[in-house]
């Protein structure tokens, strides 16, 4: 196998690993939001840990990818990523450029699910701090001055 052959067979191994690790981050990223609703701290101490380490995999196959590019003399951008499909026979191609789209689509996805998250600790984070501004001023943590 030269080495053309491997490089294109890690990115299409790591293709296929990307769309189902972007499915089991979608799922977890979903479940924190339950248990961000519910303030469950052990739960969501558990998925984010879970999360974090599933998108540092996602993070080390991309820059692989990004590698491959540049040993290919492609842009790391979606137009080097369709030359690079390109290479592959046909029947591959097609199935890996579906695969890239799919990858896209989950990607887009985890972002909306992350943001609605983060909307909702920032909710949590203002309700926190209002009620502690709220007894600030009633001075039941402050010492009263007679």
């Amino acid at each position: 196998m030269s080495q053309r052959d491997k490089l294109l067979a890690v990115v299409a191994s790591d293709l296929e690993q990307d769309c189902y690790d972007y499915l089991a981050l979608r799922d977890l990223m979903q479940a924190l939001y339950a248990f961000l609703l519910e303030r469950d701290s052990p739960e969501i101490d558990r998925l984010n840990l879970q999360i974090t380490t599933r998108v540092e995999t996602i993070g080390m196959r991309a820059q692989r990818r990004a590698k491959v590019l540049g040993a290919f003399r492609l842009q790391s951008d979606a137009e080097g990523m369709q030359r690079l499909l390109s290479c592959y026979p046909e029947d591959q191609a097609e199935r890996l450029r579906h695969c890239w789209q799919q990858l896209g689509a989950l990607a887009a996805q985890c972002q909306q699910i992350n943001e609605r998250n983060g909307k909702l600790l920032a909710m949590h984070h203002e309700i926190l701090g209002q009620l502690l501004a709220g007894s600030h001023d009633a001075r039941l943590y402050q010492p009263q001055m007679y």
